[in-house]
């Protein structure tokens, strides 16, 4: 048994969830944590909020320099989905997941993105991932902007 980090019905929020052990528990654990937790802001990047918190993960310092685990996602949740945020969302998911195929924990992943029809303010994201032994796996997720 694993645990896994899953979206809890009750609160639509991340939760710790029991998992079967396996690579693809695994896959989705370690995709979840690359979008969703807050990558370092550059000193060129644009913040939500014009404050000067550039966040990060405190994990970073064991990382080498320049080097900051997650995603900038955060950096957007006040603009609106429009077709250029889209296009830096597909970027920014890209350059999040890129590890798992320099670390050769996947041959390839194609990362689609696309606003919810459901909810404006909802992008989802396809991540089609290649495993090492040539399947393919889909795994999906969202995120809200915070107009």
């Amino acid at each position: 048994m694993m645990i896994s980090l899953g979206i809890s019905g009750e609160t639509n929020a991340f939760d710790l969830l029991p998992a079967s052990d396996d690579k693809l528990t695994w896959l989705n654990n370690a995709i979840t944590i690359s979008l969703f937790t807050d990558a370092r802001a550059s000193d060129d990047d644009a913040l939500p909020d014009d404050s000067n918190d550039r966040r990060g993960y405190w994990g970073d310092i064991d990382l080498p320099e320049g080097v900051s685990l997650g995603s900038k996602l955060w950096t957007l949740d006040r603009s609106k989905i429009i077709p250029d945020t889209l296009n830096t969302m597909h970027d920014i998911v890209t350059d999040a997941v890129q590890w798992l195929i320099d670390d050769e924990h996947l041959l390839a992943i194609n990362v689609t993105v696309e606003r919810d029809t459901d909810n404006v303010n909802r992008v989802n994201f396809q991540l089609d991932c290649q495993l090492i032994n040539g399947d393919w796996v889909s795994i999906f997720r969202s995120h809200e902007v915070q107009s």
